[in-house]
């Protein structure tokens, strides 16, 4: 019986690959036959992904580029286009904490103002311009993923967050968005996000106070093999916690558990219910 898993012969594109979150999905993506290009703003962190057992140089391709850029998006698709002659998965994983703001996890009247318009810029406009310019070709294929790594719901709240809760919050709404934009075209978009904070390189600032539990970047691994692939045909507009995928159970089991609808239906029910409208 075939794997529903495989990922022989698929293409995936994952932002923020040279660490951290994005580094793990890249080589589960990877170990289960995708090929990769690797984007990121560290070229020597992309040196050493390619070094790792997992990465040759016929399943990956490694591209420099800033994802706040439109420029680089659109060269980072068109590359990988021409490495591999298709694009059927999109991982935006790449992300930059509330240190671009100051340290400490500043109030929104003490930040740095032009790294709080970065923090948006890499966070919540980034990944807009990977999937508007790598979305044509899973159009035109008839089949396609985006996956997209916001946060949770507290966090993007949480004082201190300003950018990073208001880039990860219209991230959320994006991705609710063009779920529906890109319903019945065989491109499903869904949110994954870790649970919790997580151990990644450079996130926290030097000195600065850490989480006293972080959890491990290698939970995303199972969960997004599964959203990667054709076992998660026709789920779209979903979000999932990898923290609490259960790897007793058959992934489908798992994914099934830990899947609720992408932002806020509760709050946009109510709206509806108080107007008798949707606007």
């Amino acid at each position: 019986m075939a794997d529903a898993q495989s990922l022989d012969g698929r293409v995936a594109v994952v932002t923020g690959a040279a660490s951290g979150m994005g580094r793990v999905m890249a080589k589960s993506l990877a170990g289960a036959g995708a090929r990769i290009a690797a984007l990121d703003i560290d070229r020597a962190g992309l040196d050493k992904l390619a070094a790792e057992p997992a990465f040759n140089a016929r399943n990956l391709h490694a591209i420099a580029a800033d994802t706040s850029q439109t420029a680089d998006c659109k060269g980072a698709v068109e590359r990988t286009l021409a490495a591999f002659g298709g694009l059927d998965i999109l991982i935006n994983c790449a992300g930059v904490s509330m240190r671009l703001a100051g340290a400490n996890r500043p109030r929104f009247y003490d930040s740095d103002p032009e790294g709080w318009r970065r923090i948006i810029a890499i966070n919540a406009i980034g990944p807009f311009l990977m999937a508007r310019f790598a979305v044509a070709a899973m159009r035109e294929q008839g089949w396609g993923r985006i996956v997209n790594v916001t946060t949770s719901f507290d966090t993007m709240m949480a004082p201190g967050l300003s950018a990073y809760g208001a880039s990860k919050s219209a991230l959320e709404a994006s991705s609710a968005i063009w779920a529906k934009e890109l319903d019945g075209t065989g491109v499903t978009v869904n949110v994954l996000v870790p649970g919790g904070p997580t151990e990644t390189p450079g996130f926290f600032p030097p000195g600065a106070p850490r989480p006293p539990v972080l959890l491990d970047p290698e939970l995303m691994g199972q969960p997004i093999r599964w959203l990667a692939s054709p076992a998660s045909d026709g789920i779209t507009g979903s979000r999932f916690i990898a923290r609490d995928w259960d790897t007793s159970l058959s992934p489908g089991e798992a994914a099934a558990r830990v899947r609720t609808p992408i932002g806020w239906p509760d709050l946009a029910k109510a709206a509806e219910g108080a107007r008798g409208v949707a606007i």
